[in-house]
């Protein structure tokens, strides 16, 4: 049998400073979900959120760091690792 826990599912605009998650799904219009797996967010990455600037988010995904305004990162569903 396997016991695994779900974990709740989150918007990365939720997180706070210094938390380390991992990408469940991108949501929003297919112009965004594009632009962001582009970039690099794709599901099963992981983030950490290294700064929290007003509006915008510095992470890290994959060893590159990104600024992300709050609103594109309402699209980014994560679950917590730390």
């Amino acid at each position: 049998m396997n016991y695994t826990s779900k974990k709740p599912t989150i918007s990365l605009a939720e997180c706070l400073q210094g938390q380390t998650c991992q990408i469940i799904s991108l949501t929003g219009d297919l112009e965004c979900k594009l632009h962001l797996v582009n970039l690099g967010f794709h599901t099963e990455s992981h983030i950490k959120l290294a700064m929290i600037c007003n509006d915008s988010l510095i992470i890290s995904v994959d060893g590159s760091r990104f600024a992300v305004d709050r609103s594109v990162a309402q699209h980014i569903q994560v679950q917590l690792l730390s």
